[in-house]
């Protein structure tokens, strides 16, 4: 078995979950062994969708790099030079090379067997193979010519919680070297007991075995100290596919070109459009409208040509970019922003959806129905968006474990750096593709109301328009934040944990988008074989979908510890990492109930909006 044969055998992902397994460094398990992806082709063969909008995909993923690099550099005191945004340039966005199936003679990528550290079942020799070794190797075979047995591959890697650094387990004798290992499993699941021997040691007379996992970690990149932090005992990881390289994946909403807008402004000025704070220039003003209007004004042969009229537009759409950039100044725009490029796309409401129908009788049940579902679980619209225009992007990899669930701490990231040793060069993977979903808005008056009660905001409201306008004010990294979050990212998992049940979408076809200050969520569909699905579920089974989201709410087979806890746990809420792309953050049932964390829980809440709201 050479690394020519493991070349030509072939290992197909689906183009979305390749974001989440076949980046270059990750690992993936097939068959007896795991391999390490060592290489990707970007695309040649002009199969991916087309990207529209390059220059604010870059922006938004090299914030979410510096932003989770840096905040690793600064806790773990690491020597590594923070990135700052003059790096931008440095990214290059790539897409994956597409192949159509197992028959397609071409491929995307090239892998390696890793790690290149074997046990024999039996006798215990021990092999750490060169690439020369390897090509000669025969793991069925054990080297030892008294042993019967065969190789496994060691299923150990060592970790550094301080500095990052993750290795093979490997050992060799400072006096014979590698050749007369022997690797002591006495409990094979029992890691305290492993012990290593050198045979010719062992014949010379010193017969103590050594604890294989009692090595530190210097902190060293080669002949550089990377990590001021006291050396530290290496952590054992078992290996297993995302549980020793974490993929960091970002999904954005594709919007028009906007090349003409300088990064910086664009969200204001989408900002701008949506409020109709431009209505007074055009009605109906889109961005690729202004977009024409900048194009234009920077064009030096044809901007003394402007009329008087397109220079007013433009002194007009300054100023007001210009307001909206001192009040919603640390406002999460993008995010809103997605919020409404996804609702200006063909979308149908569930209203709309009922009113339709030919059949009175039909219609008024429907009405009835979905009155008391908007009631009970707090929602104003149900919208079914028969296309959406998405790039998912994995942005980096987290080295070893990644303690999300614990306070304040922070992941070894890595960006996917062209060169390792220079980091100079950054890539991201990024995968355009298009997609249904449905967008689920909240009652934009009673999340208000729920905040209010739960003591995050003191504002008293009369109008919807001053519920919406209170939840676009709320500003990122804040206590009402969080809330907010909590409450719509636990919905969006409680329905996409149902949703096999009742709409034959397995929960691993589905994806999520949290809208915070819109108060809404998008969950739409992963895999082209499901396309369609949504739109069944939206016409003939939502109200089954929504039917027991309470009931799944309330209990948890973990309870009460769960919910004393945390309210979210693996039994409950949690989902694989390429459906929530939070890694599980912000979740809580309780924000729904009101039993631990918040004083009154949303479904507690009931908003008569035939009367005033005080």
């Amino acid at each position: 078995m050479d690394d020519e044969t493991i070349e030509r055998t072939k290992f197909l992902f689906p183009a979305y979950g390749a974001l989440y397994h076949a980046i270059k460094g990750l690992i993936f398990m097939r068959g007896d062994f795991a391999h390490r992806v060592a290489a990707l082709i970007v695309d040649e063969n002009d199969r991916n969708l087309k990207i529209k909008n390059i220059g604010r995909l870059r922006s938004k993923l090299f914030s979410q790099i510096i932003r989770n690099y840096n905040a690793r550099v600064d806790k773990y005191e690491l020597g590594y030079q923070k990135l700052s945004d003059t790096r931008k340039d440095d990214l290059e966005i790539a897409k994956f090379k597409l192949v159509e199936g197992m028959g397609d003679e071409d491929y995307s990528g090239r892998y390696q067997i890793f790690p290149r550290a074997f046990v024999c079942s039996k006798c215990g020799d021990y092999k750490n193979l060169g690439k020369n070794e390897w090509e000669n190797f025969n793991p069925s075979q054990c080297n030892n010519p008294r042993c019967n047995g065969r190789y496994e591959q060691l299923s150990i890697l060592m970790f550094c919680d301080e500095c990052g650094k993750i290795t093979p387990l490997s050992y060799r004798c400072k006096e014979h070297g590698a050749q007369r290992i022997r690797l002591d499993r006495r409990v094979e699941d029992s890691l305290s007991t492993w012990r290593v021997v050198c045979l010719d040691c062992y014949e010379a007379g010193n017969r103590k075995p050594i604890d294989i996992f009692r090595f530190t970690c210097k902190h060293m990149d080669g002949s550089e100290k990377i990590c001021n932090k006291e050396d530290v005992k290496f952590r054992p990881l078992t290996l297993k596919e995302g549980g020793v390289f974490t993929p960091v994946v970002i999904t954005s909403v594709d919007i028009p070109s906007t090349e003409s807008i300088q990064i910086s402004d664009l969200e204001y000025i989408l900002l701008g459009i949506h409020l109709g704070k431009f209505d007074e220039i055009s009605k109906n003003i889109c961005i690729e409208q202004i977009e024409s209007y900048y194009q234009s004004y920077n064009n030096k042969y044809i901007k003394h040509l402007l009329p008087p009229l397109i220079k007013e537009y433009l002194d007009a759409i300054e100023n007001t970019k210009n307001e909206l950039k001192i009040r919603y100044m640390d406002v999460d725009l993008e995010n809103f922003n997605d919020y409404y490029a996804i609702k200006s796309i063909g979308l149908r409401t569930y209203s709309e959806f009922i009113k339709a129908k030919a059949d009175t009788n039909e219609r008024i049940i429907l009405e009835e129905d979905y009155a008391n579902l908007k009631s009970k679980y707090g929602f104003e619209e149900i919208i079914y968006i028969p296309e959406i225009n998405l790039v998912s992007s994995c942005i980096g990899v987290i080295n070893g474990i990644n303690k999300f669930y614990d306070p304040g701490f922070v992941p070894h990231f890595n960006p996917i750096w062209k060169d390792f040793k220079k980091r100079d060069k950054m890539l991201v993977y990024s995968y355009p593709f298009e997609t249904e979903g449905l967008l689920i808005d909240l009652d934009k008056i009673q999340v208000c109301i729920w905040l209010q009660e739960n003591d995050l905001i003191d504002k008293k409201l009369r109008t919807e328009s001053e519920a919406k306008e209170i939840l676009l004010g709320i500003k990122k990294d804040t206590a009402i934040y969080d809330a907010l979050k909590t409450l719509l990212h636990t919905l969006s998992h409680l329905l996409i944990r149902r949703s096999s049940i009742y709409t034959g979408l397995e929960s691993d076809s589905c994806s999520e988008f949290v809208f915070v200050n819109a108060a809404a969520i998008l969950i739409y569909c992963t895999s082209n074989i499901n396309i369609g699905g949504f739109e069944f579920v939206f016409e003939h089974s939502l109200k089954d979908w929504l039917r027991d989201i309470e009931f799944d709410a309330e209990e948890c087979t973990l309870d009460p510890v769960c919910m004393f806890e945390s309210g979210a746990c693996f039994s409950c809420m949690f989902l694989q990492e390429y459906v929530c792309t939070e890694f599980n953050h912000n979740l809580d049932r309780d924000a729904f109930l009101g039993r631990k964390r918040y004083k009154i829980g949303y479904w507690r809440i009931k908003v008569n909006h035939d009367e005033t709201v005080v």
